[in-house]
């Protein structure tokens, strides 16, 4: 359970450095770019096994961490631009509920188990989210934005699912490391070629600030997936576990850690979703 509790604690970190981000008018996307660099030299500086970049490419996961670094930095571009558009609630919402497609392939897939206090956990935690990040008030949201938290719910249960897909059948021995730096090495040259084509078309230049920004970034955002890796290797503990406690404990936290560091205020509603979510994670961990 130890790199499950990591996992969510990092990708909590990574929430409030997004925060610190605007507060610094810091160039979101430059950051972004940049932190994957760092995610991907981590990687390969901490994994056991060294492999040339001839014998990346023949491995079995080599085309699943192309698809996966390039579905990376969309989700996260997408991701700000519906915070923008539609608001940080509805698109966290939409990224967080997004657990029940990883869970039902897991049960449908890989045969995991899916009933009793399990099932009212999952169920528990999809309610939880909703509650904690309901808005106080209304919102409104022009029509043609609303396919954007649909991306969201689905790109999001997409890389969870396929997280799991090579965990399980592409995944060697010791190459977890390997892997993760892999897909953010993709990611950030996906990034490059923006930035880039950012710097001929408009003269955009890579500010000091984005480095800096990105570097603190890129080091919880490696170890999120990393630590989710290892949590999905664990005998014994299925993923229709691991996703619900994952995604529910980061709303949690993260919610806990807005409250202490930026002092946001939370509706009745949004307590109440807070004393579910502590809930659903008893019930799905007991079951």
């Amino acid at each position: 359970m130890i790199p499950l509790a990591l996992s969510i604690l990092s990708s909590s970190v990574l929430l409030v450095i997004f925060k610190y981000f605007e507060r610094f008018q810091v160039h979101t996307f430059q950051a972004i770019t940049v932190n994957y660099f760092v995610a991907a030299t981590l990687g390969f500086l901490l994994a056991p096994v060294a492999y040339s970049p001839i014998e990346i490419t023949q491995k079995p996961w080599a085309l699943s961490a192309i698809i996966i670094g390039c579905v990376f930095i969309a989700m996260f571009y997408i991701m700000a631009v519906s915070s923008q558009k539609v608001g940080v609630a509805i698109s966290s919402v939409a990224n967080k509920m997004s657990l029940v497609i990883p869970v039902m392939v897991g049960v449908i897939l890989y045969e995991e188990s899916l009933a009793g206090l399990k099932l009212v956990g999952v169920i528990t935690s999809v309610i939880a989210v909703v509650l904690v990040t309901f808005p106080k008030k209304g919102i409104n949201v022009d029509r043609k934005f609303l396919i954007l938290p649909v991306i969201i719910f689905l790109g999001s249960g997409f890389l969870d699912t396929f997280f799991k897909f090579v965990e399980t059948r592409q995944l060697g021995e010791n190459e977890i490391e390997v892997f993760s730096a892999s897909l953010f090495a993709i990611a950030a040259l996906v990034g490059f070629s923006v930035v880039v084509f950012n710097r001929f078309k408009s003269g955009q230049i890579l500010e000091t600030k984005s480095l800096i920004a990105g570097f603190a970034l890129g080091i919880p955002n490696y170890f999120s997936i990393h630590f989710l890796l290892q949590a999905l290797n664990i005998p014994n503990l299925e993923s229709t576990m691991v996703f619900p406690v994952n995604n529910t404990g980061i709303v949690l936290l993260s919610t806990l850690l807005a409250i202490v560091l930026f002092s946001e205020k939370l509706s009745k509603l949004n307590w109440s979703g807070i004393v579910l979510a502590v809930l659903s994670i008893l019930l799905i961990s007991v079951a």
